[in-house]
């Protein structure tokens, strides 16, 4: 919080990847300390899929798998959105996007960092965020798995299928 200047200063990739980095880790922390916040119907897997001794949780914590492995970044937000794995957009969109108030609020209180709330403009990320860039996070909300996997966690995903996702797709690397 502190350092939200610093943050400013990034390119807008970059801080759209600090803001992915900050809801996983909140969201991995939500598993362990309250994994029907952050999971629903599968909160009985919270507590094995964020145990740091388990593979598992770096599949929630490594943006390697996200984001590209070059930097600096020189693909554009929406680029790297639409590269991103599939399980890793299932991960931010299908389970977490539909969470992400009731995320900050929790973490917000179980960490006594109040401020953690303003980092959300109406259930977006927002940290270093622009409200004029909001439109942003809603690319990336595309494909069928990301219902599914709302479903199958009790929630539905609150963000509309990106009207940009199809024209943009570019082949995988």
């Amino acid at each position: 919080m502190q350092h939200q200047d610093l943050a400013a200063a990034e390119v807008q990739v970059e801080r759209f990847m600090l803001n992915v980095a900050l809801l996983r880790v909140l969201f991995t922390h939500a598993m362990l300390a309250r994994p029907r916040l952050a999971l629903g119907r599968l909160a009985a897997l919270g507590p094995l899929l964020a145990d740091p001794r388990h593979r598992a949780v770096q599949m929630f914590l490594d943006l390697g798998r996200s984001f590209p492995p070059e930097y600096p970044v020189i693909e554009t937000v929406e680029e790297t959105i639409l590269d991103e794995h599939a399980f890793a957009r299932m991960l931010d969109y299908g389970l977490i996007a539909p969470r992400l108030t009731a995320l900050y609020e929790f973490s917000a209180a179980s960490l006594d960092q109040p401020q953690l709330t303003s980092l959300l403009d109406d259930g977006v990320p927002a940290y270093a965020w622009p409200h004029k860039d909001r439109p942003l996070w809603y690319i990336g909300n595309t494909g069928p798995h990301l219902r599914a996997i709302a479903r199958a966690s009790g929630v539905r995903l609150l963000w509309e299928p990106s009207p940009l996702a199809r024209s943009h797709r570019r082949p995988h690397r």
